[in-house]
């Protein structure tokens, strides 16, 4: 259920967020923002990498795909 949902809405949720967190960041709060984009990261070199390995993904696209969409992206693609 939850993979289902997050297929549905996890794309549109993350642009969302970053759009938020960027408005805060240019009112001098970036730490949301920051925080947002470690995680990405964190996601990209871990978990990312993984699913996209085992799904034939190409490296640009799961590295921007992780960057943008964290799990939204790659957790529906794990459970194909």
């Amino acid at each position: 259920m939850f993979v289902k949902i997050t297929k549905l809405v996890g794309k549109p949720v993350c642009v969302l967020l970053y759009a938020a967190f960027a408005a805060l960041a240019a009112k001098k709060k970036p730490l949301p923002l920051l925080i947002l984009f470690v995680l990405h990261l964190f996601e990209t070199l871990t978990v990312g990498r993984e699913v996209a390995k085992a799904k034939s993904v190409g490296t640009l696209e799961w590295i921007a795909n992780c960057l943008c969409f964290g799990f939204t992206w790659w957790l529906p693609l794990r459970e194909e």
